[in-house]
């Protein structure tokens, strides 16, 4: 359908009067509904029209209109901010001034994409399904309906049915796809990714009535402060100042949206990180086509960390800006200046978004330089990363982390100096994380079934994706230098380029280095590191995968020529031997990373299918803890206040209370012969369980702390939560 470019922004200025009046005469639903779309959509789609990326697809322009709409949100409101305080007015994110600044935004940048294309046509993609595509999409369109519907029933009656079903239903489904594959229409892939990838998203951000995680609640405290001041600043003097994803982005949102704030810090960054899965499936498309893109998408969304978005806000945030910049960065329907410039956009958003997340890619686009320059003296190829953009990268980290925000700049380095420091200790199990030390298989004799299950498929996941890296650097004459002009193999559909080929290296290399060196994993987990790998390497499990099927289904006499027909039939069944394959090991890792393998063998894992277990003991939030910590936001006495809690007691405290952190005392409660001067805070766990929690996840008998309570009064008690004096 083709609308004359005239047309067309005469609906997008309507289309904005009518947010403008849900929001000012705040109109239920459809202030939320308009108010979402006109901050998540709406400036990208301005800014893609204004640099004419019309060869790009339909997928690819509705993924970078979210990516540039975010970046524009921060870049454009910081500015504003900034400007509004140098005037001496204080309440830039109140949502009149709010509203004002967008609407001036989005008229000028309607006007310049008019001047820009008023000759043009504007092609609306055909929304027509046919009987095929819509019975392939009965199922998958359950599966939010499922994921919320499911949710409520576990947070109001603890049953588990509903949502045990879904999780068992999307790899049958996944399965399913793949039997059908010569069937399946291939315009559907990036709907019926988005439908599962939503569907998991939502089930954590619905659990319980508050935030749930361990960073999620500091993050909460940043919004809250910048939400009541109405403006963006240096609130505490820490890393966390420099990350304006969980302190700018959430408050614009609240003061357009006008919604819970709990709510929409829980649900905010799961609805946005769900376009990533549709952001591996273009980068992978390219290269192995839709079927395997789809698989790599899949493989990409089953990882425990994008599983738990909520509890990494500013994490995943800045993932997602890597993830944009590789699109870009490897998109061959871009010309080369604008994807210099949107590559610039996302870098400087990954930038603004998480610190450590940040330095990791700057240590990418090093690496990847002078791996590029040192296959330069032998090869001749187009280079992508240049030593300009390296250094731009760094002068860009030095000036917002060390001169703007400060604190953050700092921590990078004294990162790194602890890591250099540790290297004497290289044997010393201590200075690599739980996380790392359970995945080299500590004591796994000595877990459960589950346990055991879940580390098998893991390593086997970790050998597919080593696989397919090391069957591009063994042949990577044939898979990614194309000026060689070498036949590619048959399951690729193009060479990747040789700077993705320096990168998977790049990233591979972390990888190791990640689990290998002392500190690094205590620093940033390898589970943040591997998902943030998985944005370029998940296309080579599946090429792993591919590599294993031709070695596993080898037959060793050799086949006569085949005919034409012949050789179709042939490679259909290589694809289905590779397909097989795959899913043998892809659903299992799916049913142990979402819990459900434990909870078939009766062992209460995943928070979002139990209340009760490791995760639940350690994350959730009751209500009652929530009215126990504002009780001490609005009554404790601020004179030398100190409050003192187990280590994960904190978190109703920082997020509901509204006392800094830095005031919040998670460890001593639990040290032996030390004197408690300040208020103790005791959750629903400690209160009726009668345990007290470590950091390490091991838990005391609260009995055995008594001399920690002698002398002192209970001020407060609502059977979910108490505080002593």
């Amino acid at each position: 359908m083709n609308i004359e470019y005239k047309k067309y922004f005469y609906i997008l200025t309507a289309l904005i009067l009518i947010a403008d009046l849900a929001i000012l005469l705040n109109i239920p639903f459809l202030r939320q509904i308009f108010g979402f779309l006109f901050l998540t959509i709406l400036p990208g789609l301005l800014i893609l029209q204004i640099l004419k990326l019309d060869k790009i697809g339909f997928t690819e322009k509705f993924v970078l209109s979210v990516g540039l709409s975010i970046s524009f949100l921060m870049f454009f409101e910081l500015l504003i901010n900034t400007l509004s305080l140098s005037l001496w007015y204080e309440t830039p994110l109140a949502t009149i001034p709010l509203l004002i600044s967008f609407n001036i935004a989005a008229f000028a940048l309607i006007l310049v994409a008019y001047r820009m294309n008023n000759d043009a046509v504007f092609s609306l993609p055909d929304s027509n399904l046919t009987s095929s595509e819509k019975a392939f999409l009965i199922v998958p369109i359950l599966f939010p309906a499922l994921s919320i519907f499911g949710m409520h029933i576990m947070n109001t009656t603890d049953n588990n049915i509903v949502l045990m079903f879904l999780l068992l239903l999307i790899p049958i489904y996944v399965a399913f796809v793949f039997l059908k594959n010569q069937k399946f229409p291939e315009r559907i892939y990036p709907l019926v990714i988005f439908l599962i990838s939503i569907s998991l998203l939502v089930m954590l951000a619905l659990r319980s009535n508050h935030i749930i995680g361990l960073d999620a609640h500091q993050e909460y405290y940043f919004f809250q402060t910048t939400l009541y001041n109405l403006h963006w600043g240096i609130l505490e003097h820490s890393a966390l100042d420099a990350c304006l994803a969980i302190s700018l982005l959430p408050t614009i949102y609240q003061s357009i949206l006008n919604v819970n704030s709990e709510f929409l810090f829980k649900i905010l960054y799961s609805l946005l990180f769900s376009i990533s899965p549709l952001i591996i499936y273009v980068i992978s498309k390219r290269y192995v086509g839709e079927v395997y893109a789809f698989l790599a998408s899949c493989f990409f969304m089953f990882q425990h960390n994008f599983l738990m978005t909520e509890l990494h806000a500013r994490t995943n945030t800045a993932i997602l800006f890597f993830a944009f910049a590789m699109m870009v960065l490897f998109s061959d329907k871009i010309d080369p200046l604008k994807k210099r410039i949107l590559f610039i956009v996302f870098m400087a958003s990954c930038m603004v978004s998480h610190y450590s997340t940040t330095y990791i890619f700057f240590f990418v686009m090093a690496g990847t330089f002078i791996g590029i320059e040192a296959l330069s003296k032998k090869y001749t190829f187009k280079k992508v990363i240049s030593l300009t953009m390296v250094i731009l990268f760094f002068s860009m980290i030095f000036f917002w982390y060390s001169q703007v925000t400060e604190t953050a700049f700092n921590a990078g380095v004294g990162f790194v100096e602890e890591t250099l420091s540790n290297l004497n200790k290289f044997f010393v199990e201590e200075t690599r994380s739980t996380n790392v030390q359970a995945m080299l298989g500590k004591d796994i004799m000595q877990k459960g079934i589950p346990h055991k299950i879940e580390f098998v498929f893991s390593w086997l996941t970790f050998a597919f994706t080593g696989i397919g890296v090391i069957t591009l650097l063994r042949r990577y004459k044939e898979m990614s230098f194309s000026e060689l002009k070498l036949k590619k193999p048959d399951f690729l559909k193009d060479k990747f380029e040789v700077t993705y080929l320096v990168i998977a290296l790049v990233l591979s290399g972390l990888l190791v280095a990640t689990v290998a060196l002392p500190y690094i994993t205590v620093g940033y987990s390898l589970e943040r590191q591997y998902i943030f790998a998985m944005v370029v390497l998940s296309v080579f499990f599946v090429v792993g995968g591919i590599t294993l099927s031709k070695h596993f289904f080898f037959l060793k006499k050799r086949k006569p020529v085949l005919k034409e027909k012949q050789k179709s039939s042939a490679k259909n069944t290589s694809e289905g031997r590779a397909y097989l394959i795959i899913l043998l090991v892809l659903i299992p890792y799916f049913l142990c990373v979402t819990g459900v393998m434990y909870n078939i063998f009766g062992v209460p894992r995943s928070i979002i299918l139990n209340s009760e277990g490791e995760q639940y003991d350690l994350y959730y939030v009751h209500d009652q803890e929530s009215y126990g910590a504002k009780w001490l936001g609005d009554y404790a006495e601020r004179e030398n206040l100190r409050i003192y809690t187990d280590f994960a007691g904190a978190n109703a405290v920082i997020s509901h209370s509204g006392i800094s952190y830095s005031l919040i005392n998670r460890y001593t409660l639990l040290e032996k012969d030390i004197e408690i001067k300040g208020y103790i805070y005791l959750r629903y766990y400690n209160v009726v369980d009668n345990k007290l929690l470590g950091r390490e996840g091991e838990k005391r008998d609260i009995t055995e702390y008594s001399d920690k309570f002698a002398g002192k009064s209970k001020l407060y008690n609502n059977g979910g939560a108490e505080i002593w004096k």
